[in-house]
């Protein structure tokens, strides 16, 4: 916050008043607020985590009939759909920090890559034994998922420092 309130142009004066009447209201939060934000963010990555199951679940049909490119694309529309939920819910969490934004960009999509990894080997199981030629590569769909799921927060990321 300091280096951004001096490339606006504030003075020192400016900046360590604007520091100490921040300090002061966050030591007016009542705990409950305090609590509150703390859940939301937790509660945040929870959705994030069971947004991934979800969505490998309603991806096992999808892949099982398709062997197409619909099949990544399908994966990479729902991953930016939920990256774009989490970051629509985490870009009004003022108090949280760069470690914050870390765990929940990387840990959901890490997440979401193992679990897709299984998810799709168990689909090409299936799909064999049913005598279906619908194969997928169980990476390139994990990529498509960690680069579509990561693209809004890069996006909000570059708008908020505009």
């Amino acid at each position: 916050m300091r280096k951004n309130l001096y490339l606006k142009g504030w003075s020192e004066e400016e900046v360590k008043h604007a520091e100490k009447v921040i300090r002061k209201a966050e030591k007016k939060k009542h705990p409950h607020v305090k609590k509150l934000e703390t859940c939301l963010y937790w509660f945040t990555l929870i959705i994030g985590i069971i947004g991934t199951l979800l969505i490998s679940l309603i991806l096992i049909p999808v892949l099982l009939i398709n062997s197409t490119a619909w099949g990544y694309v399908l994966t990479g529309v729902f991953a930016f759909l939920l990256g774009a939920l989490i970051i629509l819910i985490v870009k009004d969490l003022e108090w949280l920090e760069h470690h914050h934004h870390l765990l929940i960009s990387l840990l959901i999509p890490i997440i979401a890559i193992f679990n897709l990894f299984i998810v799709v080997n168990r689909i090409n199981l299936l799909s064999h034994s049913l005598g279906l030629n619908n194969f997928h590569n169980p990476t390139l769909i994990g990529a498509t998922y960690f680069i579509c799921f990561i693209l809004p927060y890069a996006l909000f990321l570059t708008l908020k420092r505009k």
